[in-house]
């Protein structure tokens, strides 16, 4: 690993545990190594979730922004990049390039997060001089953005719907529903000739209201102009938690 230019990289091995149906890196793999990666970065710097939970504090991630171009297999060595890009008081936003070993890019991504109060729940402010903890951020956009898309809810009608009870296995440290299973509750939703295709290149997630164990979830699939979007809401339906958007 090494950290240049405020640009952090790392070189991973890929493995059959990260492919599909194809045997190739599948975009929750993506994200889990990209995710991986902002977790090294943070640790690089001393202010992982280890630091944060000294303070009771923890990393929550709100939008995710992807766009592959070339699937590795497994055996493959990849190298990721990642930076800081923007901050205010309330979120920052990091990005990522990843590359196959013959410099080919296969994918870039955006990535939104805050910081929580464990105990009461609460976004706390991100620190002042957080782009000098991380060895200074960079006015670089792999999407030529500033902020994360906004996601709706589509007003047209569902073609379809499922339930779900959360499980242990679905929580993570925060004993919430882990970003990346958010994804995989979309993919039960899909027609089975396209999650069997090949693997929809553009992935948005937003994150609206964390999930607990033994919660009871209602997913529910828009599909619009061979664009999927999935709305993840709680057992009333009174609440969003999550907007997914395939294509």
């Amino acid at each position: 690993m090494k950290l240049e230019n405020s640009i952090f990289e790392e070189s991973y091995l890929t493995s059959f545990s990260q492919t599909g149906v194809h045997n190739k890196l599948t975009n929750i793999s993506f994200l889990s190594l990209m995710e991986t990666i902002a977790g090294a970065h943070s640790g690089y710097v001393n202010y992982s979730f280890n630091e944060l939970g000294k303070e009771n504090k923890a990393w929550v991630l709100l939008n995710w922004k992807l766009q592959v171009f070339k699937r590795p297999t497994a055996d493959e060595k990849v190298t990721i990049k990642t930076w800081g890009r923007f901050f205010n008081k309330l979120f920052t936003i990091r990005d990522f390039k990843m590359f196959n070993e013959a410099g080919e890019l296969c994918a870039i991504a955006s990535s939104k997060w805050c910081i929580v109060d464990v105990s009461s729940g609460k976004i706390s402010r991100i620190p002042e001089n957080i782009d000098k903890i991380y060895h200074g951020f960079r006015d670089e956009s792999v999407f030529n953005i500033v902020d994360l898309p906004k996601l709706n809810v589509p007003e047209s009608t569902p073609s379809c719907s499922d339930s779900y009870t959360i499980r242990r296995f679905d929580l993570d440290i925060n004993k919430h529903v882990h970003n990346l299973n958010y994804l995989n509750y979309a993919y039960e939703l899909l027609p089975e000739d396209v999650f069997y295709g090949e693997e929809l290149n553009n992935v948005e997630i937003s994150f609206k209201k964390e999930i607990k164990y033994k919660d009871k979830i209602k997913s529910f699939l828009y599909v619009e102009n061979n664009v999927y979007t999935v709305v993840i809401k709680n057992e009333d339906e009174s609440i969003v938690h999550a907007i997914i958007k395939l294509f």
